[in-house]
């Protein structure tokens, strides 16, 4: 609407009655809509816009003294509107129960009465039940003529609502044959009733239940479907009543109900009568009440760590409100009077916005150097300083590495891997010098909802700190193990409490304790026996009753129901408060409260000061936020609680509040909590900023390896993208953000899924280098999945389209990939030159991850053509390349790689290490597929040094992953497992393992070719089948040889032996000279002892002693040398049937017993009967 300019005359009558409508408005109510003063409704929800009832929000006339709904008091004449529209209205979710009555045969019944007389008996039928529902503190929200509709836990919840309903519907029908006799009398008729009960939830305004909205709510019309088609005189209840109320109410089950409106049938049952009460458990939290020898053992570890100077970490598991907080703040005020006293660092776990953010770290630096979100960087480094000067005044400079803490990169080019060190380092270094000077203890509480980079870390100090008295106590619920099931296993000086609820006596004495507090004696005994064990059931139900509430006949079920009766109670301004609080997260500002319940910040300090003396929140000592205090929930639960009372409308409300407070409050920090203002964009409904910020909170796990963070917030951001139509560009760049997580997860089919669709959305919008990195994120999935062919199709696709594009970096790493395709069918040395090339691009593009993946493939080239020192030299470049790029998955490729060589060298000690190495990193970033190729390079090794036991289990337990993320080595893990069953003596083992190898696809590449051509030849020897042995000897000496070296040198053993066994010495003969130069040009002594002992075989064969027992000799020496005790074993084996030496006897029964020693028993009692270990059975 445009005005006409300010001028000296009056305007024109109708610009003036405009422009007052304009500006004389009110917002609404509900919605904060602004409707002009006069409108009846409001423009935008349809709500009236009388005067409302603080209490229930129902509409007021402006001279009503009453609420006409809920009876309040208005005593003055209600406002028409607020100044500031509150975001948060009296509407809730609740979840109550219906009773729906309906009279049978009411049509009947009033055709054979006077309408006087019918009106009479309904009447009648009205008053006892209203009678019913109102003993048991039901209300009867509406009479619908021949039936009624009852409401428990509306206007206000109670813990046992379902019980009461059910208590209620069994009274009106105990009830009814004294009002049928009666009008049997007076009227000659006889009523029957069916009765249909059912919990579910509902939004409706607190205190009211005529609200028009939830009478069509499916809670109140499956009530009323559940009792359709039923008896007279039953009551039938749906599958959420029976579960609250099974352990009171005595059932029938009846069989599903098919209902008009459902798609699925009915889980139904009858109530038939009340249960004798029963004693269930529950419990509660104050006085300390059982857990005086949780308390006495923390007291125990705390001062063994004060008194030697060691590093202690305590673990205390425990269900919500199981009384792990109390056991902590019961434990530090024994500490504190210490001499010397304990330095207390306290952090917690945030539950919004997901598993990243050092956000417990954060909460320690908070309290000790007086830190505020409000704080710019600089005052943030000043104050870190300031701290770390007086607490540390010689100790080393920290301050770089703590600042990391905060997860900004402060301009630093290093990579975050090199970050995240120096941040651990710090702490470990923070820590270690504070303790140094006094004992300190850690206290980090909802350590289940902390990030992966803290739980990391805590392990980190407790595995590398010490000679320090650290004790660190971490509370947790026990979804904790489901993300680290192996948390505190074998760590050193590591305990986990497992904090059980009380026992029924001790629920017993601390009834007894709080009876003090003026608990009537009738009581105590039901609260003993209901609690439970759970100290926070017993506290609140304390209260509850304490504030002059009567639970009535029964003790709530759920905590959720204590605490929902509870809330329910507090005045209306409390109550939209603490929910408004609940919006924020478990810590909460007065002025990020205030505009979400149309409060001034200091209206809404009172009301929060009103909350503490409740016992409901709690201040805490230090805030974020300068200039106002920060307050937090007491308990998380009553914050969960309080939040799902919200209308998911009026939650995005708030939360879109939220994010305008956040944003203003934190400016340029945003990185630091972008996962917590994500969540609030995405919860408001703001879809295009929310996928944004969901992006960059993806992509921040991703970098901290959260994988399952990573993959959650990406989901999000493609939620949000959709909804908000973002351009299919931002659609692609999330599809390969979540495709990239997966794959290195090893879920390649949702890998492959989300590639594909942004390769989809990358080409509808023309982005070509976009196209190219999908093209080629495409083909590195069907390589995982050996599909060749495909996989060099979508590279070679994409090397095109990034020439296009001018995307060298994607160009470059396409032509790598095109290359190990090559190696992959053998066809591939160091020399070749897409390789060259593609390294050669990605120098020049300073791409250091992609530089490490060339390198690793370069090295593995260096490797296949025999060239062990330049393989090691380029494995090592690549390394460093990782690690300076930060990129944890090339790196533990490298480590893999050093360890497969390294066990070709025969340098096992040294591939055990690397492979390590590379396993511990694999399983710290969830890469499985690295994972599992790091075990299967260990393997051998192992078996090579005689730790077959070890051996067998890390085979046992990779099978199912080889086959889900990498195909590729079924073949060497069916291959290996059936030579050491063969070498083990378990022949029906050997066979199967070796029937596996034989039958699995794999690549074209010889190396992989050989290892099933020999378990068809070791396959054929355990059948006694020469002639199949023969031909596949035939197939082996075919081969292409000279395309892998090591594999090589690996069968030149075997290979030998088994043409040997089958009287082939001249082609034995040949097989060795073949292999005589790959040898020397390898230069391990492993080989060199293999081709000794195959040159001593043919010498004894050919019936040269003399030279074969030279051959043989070497052979014994360079074993030793390499410690390969299975080549010893085989050395000294032949050594002793040639010249039966003492000494050989002696070593032989050494090693075979150290073999035996590391096998399970079961495999142990194998192979000792095994013709391989009779020397074992021998005397001495």
């Amino acid at each position: 609407m445009h005005f006409p300019p300010a001028r000296a005359n009056p305007p024109a009558p109708r610009y003036t009655a405009l422009q007052t409508m304009l500006t004389d408005v009110r917002p609404c109510w509900n919605c904060g809509q602004v409707n002009p003063a006069g409108a009846k409704f409001c423009a935008n929800c349809g709500k009236p816009q009388q005067g409302t009832c603080p209490e229930c929000g129902n509409p007021v006339t402006a001279d009503a003294k009453f609420c006409p709904n809920c009876g309040t008091a208005l005593g003055v004449a209600a406002p028409v509107a607020t100044p500031a529209a509150p975001v948060l209205t009296a509407e809730a979710r609740k979840v109550v129960t219906v009773l729906f009555v309906d009279l049978v045969d009411s049509t009947r019944l009033t055709e054979r009465l006077d309408p006087e007389e019918a009106r009479q008996v309904i009447g009648k039928f009205y008053t006892v039940v209203q009678h019913a529902v109102e003993r048991f503190e039901g209300t009867v929200a509406n009479l619908l003529g021949d039936a009624v509709l009852a409401i428990f836990g509306l206007p206000v919840t109670h813990e046992d609502d379902p019980e009461r309903a059910l208590r209620a519907a069994l009274a009106i029908q105990d009830a009814l044959p004294v009002l049928n006799d009666h009008l049997q009398a007076t009227h000659a008729v006889q009523l029957g009733v069916r009765i249909g009960i059912n919990t579910g939830e509902v939004v409706a305004a607190s205190g009211s239940t005529f609200d028009r909205d939830f009478l069509i709510s499916d809670a109140v019309t499956t009530a009323h479907r559940l009792q359709e088609g039923m008896r007279p005189g039953s009551v039938t209840v749906g599958e959420r009543t029976h579960r609250l109320t099974q352990d009171a109410i005595e059932y029938t089950p009846l069989p599903p109900l098919v209902v008009k409106g459902k798609d699925a049938p009915l889980s139904a049952w009858q109530a038939v009568a009340v249960r004798p009460e029963v004693a269930e458990v529950r419990r509660v939290a104050a006085p300390l009440v059982g857990r005086h020898g949780e308390l006495g053992l923390l007291r125990h570890l705390y001062e063994r760590t004060r008194e030697e100077s060691l590093v202690q970490s305590v673990t205390i598991l425990g269900q919500a409100g199981v009384g792990k907080s109390r056991l902590l703040r019961e434990f530090l005020a024994e500490v504190r009077g210490d001499d010397p006293s304990p330095l207390v660092l306290r952090g917690r776990g945030v539950a919004f916005g997901g598993q990243i953010g050092y956000h417990a770290l954060i909460d320690v630096m908070r309290a000790q150097a007086g830190l505020m979100d409000t704080d710019p960087e600089d005052v943030v480094r000043a104050k870190l300083a300031g701290w770390l000067a007086a607490a540390l005044p010689a100790g080393p400079d920290l301050l770089d590495g703590l600042f990391l803490t905060f997860g900004a990169e402060n301009g630093t080019a290093a990579p975050p891997e090199e970050m995240r060190r120096r941040l651990f380092d710090a702490w470990r270094g923070l820590l270690a010098g504070l303790a140094a000077a006094r004992p300190v203890i850690l206290a980090l509480e909802d350590l289940h909802w902390a990030d992966d980079g803290v739980l990391d870390l805590v392990e980190h100090i407790g595995a590398t700190a010490e000679g320090v008295p650290l004790f660190t106590i971490c509370l947790a619920r026990p979804e904790l193990l489901e993300r680290r099931p192996r948390w505190g296993g074998g760590a050193r000086n590591a305990t986990t409490l497992d904090l059980k609820p009380l026992r029924p006596q001790e629920a017993d004495q601390l009834v007894a304790a709080l009876s003090s507090q003026g608990i009537p004696p009738e009581m105590r005994q039901t609260i003993a026996q209901r609690a439970g064990g759970n100290p926070l059931f017993v506290e609140e139900l304390v209260r509850m009753l304490l504030e002059g509430s009567t639970p009535g006949a029964a003790i709530p079920d759920t905590v959720q129901a204590v605490i929902t009766a509870r809330i329910d109670r507090l005045p209306a301004e409390e109550r939209r408060v603490l929910q408004a609080a609940a919006v924020i997260g478990l810590g909460f500002w007065p002025s990020a409260v205030a505009p979400l319940v149309g409060l001034s910040a200091e209206e809404a300090r009172k009301v929060v000061e009103a909350l503490i003396a409740k016992e409901l929140v709690v201040s805490r000592p230090q805030s974020a936020i300068a200039g106002e205090r920060e307050y937090a929930f007491r308990q998380t639960l009553t914050r969960d609680v309080a939040y799902g009372l919200l209308p998911k409308s009026q939650r995005a409300r708030a939360h879109a509040e939220a994010a305008r407070w956040l944003e203003a409050r934190v400016g340029e920090r945003v990185e630091e909590v972008i996962e917590i203002l994500a969540e609030h964009l995405r919860l408001a409904g703001d879809d295009a900023r929310a996928a944004t910020y969901l992006r960059r909170a993806a992509t921040k796990a991703r970098r901290l390896y959260a994988n399952a963070d990573a993959v959650r917030l990406f989901e999000q951001a493609l939620e949000s993208a959709g909804k908000a139509h973002l351009p299919l560009r931002d659609v692609a760049l999330l599809y390969h953000g979540r495709g990239e997580v997966y794959q290195l997860r090893g879920e390649y089919r949702a890998a492959l899924a989300d590639f594909e669709a942004g390769l989809t959305a990358a080409r509808l919008a023309e982005d070509r280098a976009l196209e190219a990195l999908l093209e080629n994120r495409v083909g590195f999935v069907r390589h995982r999945e050996l599909r060749l062919e495909d996989a060099e199709a979508h590279f070679s696709r994409s090397v095109d389209l990034a020439r296009q594009a001018g995307d060298h970096q994607t160009l470059g790493l396409s032509l790598i990939d095109l290359a190990n395709v090559a190696w992959d069918r053998g066809q591939m040395g160091p020399n070749h030159p897409m390789l060259s090339e593609g390294i050669r691009i990605l120098q020049q593009a300073g791409d250091l991850s992609g530089v490490a993946r060339g390198f690793n493939l370069l090295g593995m080239a260096h490797f296949s053509a025999g060239e062990g020192a330049p393989a090691i030299a380029a494995i090592e470049e690549a390394l460093a390349a990782a690690r300076r790029s930060g990129d944890k998955s090339k790196e533990a490729t490298s480590l893999s790689y050093l360890s497969v060589i390294s066990r070709y060298l025969g340098r096992y000690q040294d591939c055990l290490r690397y492979g390590q190495e590379a396993l511990d990193l694999a399983r710290a970033i969830g890469d499985r597929r690295r994972e599992v190729f790091a075990t299967s390079f260990i393997v051998p090794a192992l078996m090579s040094l005689g730790e077959w036991g070890e051996a067998l289990r890390l085979l046992d337990g990779i099978l199912r992953q080889l086959r889900e993320y990498a195909k590729i080595h079924l073949p060497f893990f069916y291959g290996y497992s059936g030579l050491l069953a063969y070498e083990l003596g378990d022949l029906r083992e050997a066979h199967e393992a070796l029937t596996q190898a034989i039958s699995v696809e794999t690549v074209p590449n010889p190396g992989w070719q050989q290892l099933i051509i020999l378990a068809e030849i070791f396959r054929a020897r355990i059948d006694g089948d020469r002639a199949t042995e023969t031909r596949a000897l035939d197939r082996m000496l075919k081969l292409s040889w000279g395309v892998f070296i090591p594999d090589d040198l690996d069968m030149l053993l075997p290979v030998a032996e088994s043409l040997l066994e089958v009287g082939r010495t001249a082609d034995a003969r040949r097989f060795i000279d073949g292999r005589r130069s790959d040898v020397a040009r390898w230069g391990a002594a492993v080989y060199e002892a293999a081709l000794a002992i195959a040159e001593g075989a043919v010498a004894v064969v050919e019936e040269r002693t003399s030279e074969a027992r030279g051959f043989l000799d070497d052979a014994v020496r360079l074993s030793q040398a390499t410690e390969d005790r299975l080549m010893e074993v085989r050395a000294r084996g032949r050594r002793w049937k040639l010249a039966h030496l003492p000494e050989d006897r002696e070593a032989l029964r050494r090693v075979l017993q150290h073999i035996a020693d590391s096998l399970p028993e079961e495999r142990r009692a194998i192979f000792l009967k095994s013709p391989r270990a009779t020397l074992l059975q021998e005397p001495s």
